[in-house]
Formats: C-alpha cells, structure tokens, sequence
C-alpha cells in the first residue's frame, strides 16, 4: 500500500485586506493635517487617498482612507482584528470630530 506524503505545510493567515464604507464623507486633507498617526502619507498627484498607519495590540496597521468615506485595512491576521482595526480608527476619527 502506497503511503502519500504530505508536501510543505498548511497555508497561515499573515494578511487579511478588507473594504467598507464610513457612515459619510470625510476632509482627508484636514485629517491628514490635524491627526497625528503613528505614519501617514497624503500625495493627491500620486493617489487620492490618505494612508495612514495606526498601532493595535503593539503592532502597525495600515488603513486607506478616501474622501467619499471609503476605507481599505490592510494587515489584520483574523478577524478580531480586523474588527479592532475599524473600531480604533473610527474612535480616532470620532474622537476628532470627523465622524
């Protein structure tokens, strides 16, 4: 009886991106002025959105943010955290009456 092997290793979660939409439009140039991320970059030449950098459990997330109120997380490993990503920028832009 032939035995199969089994050839490398199962796939590991290492970057879940996900897409939604903020309850309306945002001023990505104020924010990007007047919030201090852990990183953030704005070039409307190159991209029309601000990419910013935030800290979660320790670790640097990256989240997209467009004017229309879309937004684009980059980085969680589950869904908790994906979920804990939304929730702290969302509270940072709450916290700044942005929301």
């Amino acid at each position: 009886m032939k035995v199969e092997k089994v050839f490398g290793t199962r796939p590991v979660i290492n970057n879940i991106v996900a897409s939604g939409r903020l309850s309306k439009p945002i001023d990505i140039v104020k924010i990007y002025r007047e919030i201090k991320f852990v990183q953030a970059e704005y070039e409307p030449e190159t991209y029309p959105a601000l990419l910013v950098k935030i800290a979660v459990n320790g670790k640097k997330k990256h989240v997209t943010l467009y004017s229309n109120g879309k937004y684009i997380i980059a980085g969680a490993t589950s869904e908790k955290e994906l979920n804990e990503i939304y929730d702290k920028i969302v509270e940072i832009l709450k916290k700044n009456k942005f929301l």
